[in-house]
Order: structure tokens, then C-alpha cells, then sequence
């Protein structure tokens, strides 16, 4: 049961330690920059100054930012580390004249390049700006730039100061983003007599994106600048779908969801006290946000990066080319089975790799054992502490003890990478496209094929995102299940189905 005597300092440990590994989704990151972010260019003195900022309450998302993309956090509100008593204990009453400490994390043009790789193409809102400080980022220390850089300020203040949102920016919503943006903008509410509920989100400047997480999730109500769902079936409809991405936020919809599932009003009592306290409570700047360290994650990055360059560098030196190519091409050498572009790439990965701790030849043999002996890759990522992806390369034979030749794997046909990105099978695409014939709505398919791979006893991969984009595809013309994939009597049905779900589609059209 959550507590409502929540220790700040722990909860940002917590919160930190879980994304050591990898950071949010860069839909995520995206949307709360969104909402709760600035993407600037500014004139100083002497130059520019370009880079992202993010103000917050808690800290807890700042330092998994900083950690893997580095930068710093600064405090806006000085309290002589004091905190001041908000929340009553009792009631779950906070003070009107409580007012927070502001903390900024600040990102840098000697930084921000890493997170710009990495979140570039998933805004909505900042779109424009987020362009100008990749392109500004290209030309930061250039000289004789200075029209270019003084087009880049120009555009990204006018932007900053009169944002308009892009509507064909709006085909990269996913829940991830709402995700993100829920914890910059949301709000969960509990009335003080515990009878009324409600979850929300504010835009105030871009009402448009409010419309089109309506029509995404298929729930909720607009009103004004918010979209806000009061239903309790709603609620925890939306708490399942934003509560394991949600960092921010996340314990106040916990909170919530064990109020809406308990009978006890003991229970609801400590849940509204604590999501109050929770939303309230003035976090004091201690230890774990200063900046001499907590960039471990961007660190390593950069390191490897420069390792990565490094290597390129040495392979693709003229001397270096020359002497292997005649070497590799003399008359007098006959090992033809290994080429040129082969030792390059073998030298690289395996440098690359060597420099990466903890993917020895011992953790490789260990992996192909748990695999041969049944263990899915989730299982051996948790028994070996090791990144998903590294168990997959191994898996595939991409990653290979030192003594060994990774093997020359021919390169996938699309229909190949788009099939093996699947997470639906391919009599799952039948069923959605037939029930949205007969009229279903995505959350009803959602919850029908959940069903069905409960029944199995199947890992449920399926989300409400795959069936809208089934959706889009079969409105689009784009082909979904390949022939090859299917009997021939089958993808017949198939065809007959994709041509009934379009004149369908037509009719409602002309409608």
C-alpha cells in the first residue's frame, strides 16, 4: 500500500535507478519539452547562446535527463534549505500561500547534441524550433555565419513568442507522448469529500492537440483548454495506459487508481491526503542535484562516440587503405574468403565492443546456454543484467566471442523488416480489420484480442496504437499482411476484407 508520508529524497533514487539503463522514450521526452520545455537561441554580448531547458517541481525527471544526456540543475527559488510545512497532515489541506521551488535543468550547445539525436523527430508543438537548434547546432562554431545564425535566432524567437501548432505534425502522437506531456501538464484531482475524481490535461495556446488526443484514446471531454476525463471506467482506462511511463506523476495516479479499486474509506482517505501532499510538498535541492556528478549515462556515450570516430578515422587513413588493398588484392594472396570490407567491419565492431563493459566471451556462451535451454530474452536481460538489445544481437549471431567470425547475414527485403517489427500476428490484422467492419471501435478490439491472448496464455504485445495504425494503413491503401505470409484462399479473404473496409470507409465519406 502507498503511504502518504512520501520521502521525497527516496523517491527520487527510486525513480532514477529504474532509467539507468535506458532514458524515456523520445516521444516522451518530447512531449514533456512540450509542455513544460523551452527550445531558445538568444543573443549575448558577444555571440549566441542556444540550447533546452526544462523547469520543474521535482527533480526526479531532471536528473534522468542530465544522467543521459548531461547538462545542469539550478535552483530559481532560494529557501536556505528549509522546507516549508504545505500540507496538513490531518485534513490533506495545503497552504494558498505555498508556493514551490522551481528547478531548471539547463542543456547546453556543448551538450545537447546526443538528446537532439535522439527526440529531433517526435514534436508536435515545438517542431520549429527544435529545427533551427539542429541546424544552429551545425554551424555554432563556423565563422562567417553570422547571417545563418542571425535567420536561425530570428526564426526560433518568433516561434518561441507566437507558437503555432503544425497539424501535420499531428500523425506523431502516441501514447508515449501523452505519456510525456500528461506529466508536464497534467493534473490529478480528488475532491476533499471523496466523491468526485477527475484527470486532466491543459494546453492552453494549442486546443488542436487536446481534439486529437480524444479522438486518439476514444475518451474523455474538452473543455476550454483541457481535455479532462471525470468517468471512473475512463480513469482507469487512462491510468493503465499512462502509468508505466509516467515519472513525474506517476504516484499521484497510483494513488488515484487505488482510491477508484478500494471500498475503504480509511483507504481513500490516506490516498486523497497523499496525493495532495504529493502534488504540494516543496522539495528541498539536496546532494543527488549537484552536477559534479549524475552524467554517468551521457558520459559513456560520449566516450564511445569519440572511440567510434576514433576508429573511422584510423580505418579510413590513406596509408592504412593502401597497404591493405594491396595486400588484400596482391597476386600472391589467396584468401579470398575474407575481403577488405570485412576486416574493417570486423575491427570496428569488435573495438567497439571491447570498450563496452560486461559482454565477455563467458556472458556470450552463458547467453546461447539460457537461450538453448528455453529462457526468453526478457529472463536472461533480468538473470544476467544486461541491456535487451545485447541479448537479441547475440541471439541473431551479431555479437560473438572474440575467437569467432560473425557471419555474413544477407541484408532483408522491407516486407522482411516490417514483418519482423510486428507485434500482432498476422490472423490478429484479419480479426481487427473484420471487426471494424461490423463497426467496433479500437478500444473494444483492444480489449477483445487481450482477451483472447489471455485465455492462451499469450504475452499480450498488441496496444490500441497498433489497431488505429492498422486503421490508417487499410484508409491509406498501405499493404499490411504480405501473400507470402498466407494461404492462397486466405489472402484472398484478406484482399475481399481491405476492399469491403474501403467502400465502407467511402461511404461514411460521402455520408
Amino acid at each position: 500500500m502507498i503511504q502518504y508520508t512520501m520521502n521525497i529524497h527516496l523517491d527520487n533514487i527510486e525513480k532514477i535507478t529504474m532509467y539507468k539503463k535506458q532514458p524515456p522514450h523520445p516521444s516522451y521526452i518530447a512531449g514533456f519539452i512540450d509542455g513544460d520545455g523551452c527550445v531558445f537561441i538568444r543573443k549575448i554580448e558577444d555571440g549566441y547562446q542556444s540550447g533546452i531547458a526544462i523547469t520543474q517541481c521535482r527533480t526526479n525527471i531532471l536528473q534522468i535527463l542530465r544522467y543521459h544526456f548531461g547538462g545542469s540543475i539550478t535552483t530559481s527559488t532560494k529557501r536556505n534549505n528549509k522546507v516549508i510545512n504545505a500540507i496538513d497532515e490531518t485534513t490533506g489541506n495545503y497552504h494558498k500561500h505555498n508556493v514551490r521551488n522551481q528547478y531548471n535543468l539547463l542543456i547546453r550547445s556543448n551538450e545537447y547534441s546526443i538528446l537532439l539525436d535522439y527526440i529531433r523527430h517526435s514534436f508536435i508543438i515545438k517542431q520549429k524550433q527544435i529545427e533551427c537548434l539542429y541546424e544552429f547546432n551545425k554551424i555554432t562554431n563556423l565563422p562567417n555565419k553570422l547571417k545563418e545564425k542571425e535567420q536561425l535566432f530570428s526564426t526560433c524567437s518568433t516561434n518561441n513568442e507566437k507558437c503555432q501548432l503544425d497539424a501535420n505534425n499531428l500523425f506523431k502522437l502516441n501514447i508515449e507522448y501523452i505519456q510525456g506531456l500528461f506529466d508536464a501538464e497534467g493534473c490529478v484531482y480528488i475532491d476533499k469529500n471523496l466523491k468526485k475524481i477527475k484527470m486532466s490535461i491543459s494546453q492552453k495556446s494549442h486546443p488542436l492537440i487536446l481534439s486529437e488526443i480524444k479522438s486518439f484514446l476514444n475518451f474523455g471531454t474538452l473543455c476550454e483548454d483541457r481535455f479532462v476525463v471525470y468517468n471512473k471506467k475512463d480513469c482507469l482506462t487512462f491510468i493503465k495506459l499512462l502509468q508505466q511511463g509516467l515519472i513525474v506523476k506517476y504516484n499521484q495516479v497510483k494513488m488515484l487508481e487505488i482510491f477508484l479499486t478500494t471500498n475503504d474509506n480509511e483507504v481513500k482517505e490516506k490516498m486523497y491526503i497523499g496525493c495532495n501532499k504529493e502534488k504540494h510538498e516543496i522539495e528541498v535541492f539536496d546532494k543527488i542535484n549537484f552536477n559534479d556528478e549524475g552524467k554517468e549515462g551521457y558520459n559513456e556515450t560520449i566516450r564511445l562516440r569519440e572511440l567510434k570516430q576514433k576508429i573511422c578515422k584510423e580505418i579510413t587513413t590513406k596509408q592504412f587503405y593502401k597497404e591493405k588493398s594491396i595486400k588484400m588484392t596482391s597476386e600472391g594472396n589467396h584468401n579470398y574468403g575474407k575481403t577488405f570490407s570485412d576486416e574493417i567491419k570486423k575491427k570496428m565492431s569488435t573495438s567497439i565492443r571491447n570498450a563496452k563493459q560486461g559482454v565477455t566471451d563467458e556472458t556470450i556462451i552463458k547467453v546461447r546456454e539460457l537461450i538453448a535451454n528455453g529462457h526468453k530474452n526478457t529472463e536472461i536481460q533480468k538473470m544476467l543484467n544486461l541491456q535487451r538489445h545485447t541479448v537479441t544481437r547475440i541471439k541473431n549471431g551479431l555479437l560473438v566471442c572474440r575467437t569467432e567470425e560473425t557471419p555474413v547475414h544477407t541484408s532483408m527485403s522491407q516486407e522482411d523488416i516490417n514483418i519482423s517489427k510486428r507485434k500482432i500476428k498476422v490472423e490478429e490484422i484479419i480479426q481487427v480489420i473484420e471487426k471494424s467492419i461490423n463497426g467496433f471501435s479500437p478500444k473494444e478490439i483492444l480489449t477483445y484480442l487481450t482477451k483472447q491472448r489471455y485465455m492462451y496464455n499469450i504475452e499480450n504485445t498488441i496496444t490500441i496504437d497498433i489497431i488505429k495504425n492498422i486503421k490508417r494503413s487499410l484508409t491509406s491503401n498501405k499493404p499490411i499482411i504480405y501473400q507470402k505470409e498466407l494461404t492462397e484462399n486466405r489472402y484472398q479473404y484478406y484482399c475481399y476484407l481491405v476492399t469491403k473496409y474501403s467502400e465502407n470507409f467511402s461511404k461514411k465519406q460521402v455520408k
